[in-house]
């Protein structure tokens, strides 16, 4: 009897630790990799003293918080990157968050440059203003070169499609449930 009531208040304590402590949400590889940033973002702004500066508008009291706080985080920190799979796993997410991010950009590049080749939807966006006209497919022109650049990593450009058809088809499954 003793036996199994140690298991479950082990099984108990272990799903509070799992959970966090006090917290309510779960910790997550996604949850420490994101606290792994901004800890690494903190560190960062206290070794920067013309950045801390500017950030506390030379508040000394406000400086001397902050790097009490880096102090704190720069151990924390030190604790997770021993972690080796934790870095590995924080590489994988932040490189999936940056093609996501980069698939983004193109996706509104293309949208500004569609815009600009169709005359209607020019002139409607800008008013038919037409500085407004030539600002507009000033930018589209630079789009266009970021663009090219951005397509010629054909990586990027293939993950980009893979992740447009799974929306897709994450999609019209949604539609063909209803």
């Amino acid at each position: 009897m003793q036996f199994s009531s140690l298991f479950v208040s082990l099984l108990l304590s272990t799903a509070v630790v799992a959970k966090g402590g006090n917290k309510t949400k779960a910790v997550t590889d996604k949850s420490m990799c994101k606290e792994m940033a901004q800890l690494t973002q903190l560190v960062s702004l206290a070794a920067n003293e013309t950045k801390l500066a500017d950030k506390t508008k030379n508040n000394a009291t406000k400086i001397a918080s902050i790097q009490a706080k880096a102090s704190e985080a720069a151990t924390q920190l030190t604790t997770m990157e021993s972690n080796a799979t934790l870095v590995s796993t924080c590489a994988v997410i932040s490189a999936a968050e940056k093609t996501k991010n980069e698939c983004k950009v193109m996706s509104k590049l293309e949208k500004l440059i569609a815009t600009a080749a169709n005359e209607t939807k020019l002139a409607e966006k800008t008013k038919n203003n037409a500085t407004k006209i030539a600002s507009f497919k000033e930018k589209a022109t630079a789009a266009q070169t970021e663009l090219d650049t951005m397509m010629a990593n054909t990586t990027l450009a293939d993950a980009c499609t893979a992740m447009a058809s799974a929306k897709e088809v994450s999609k019209s499954g949604i539609r063909s449930h209803r």
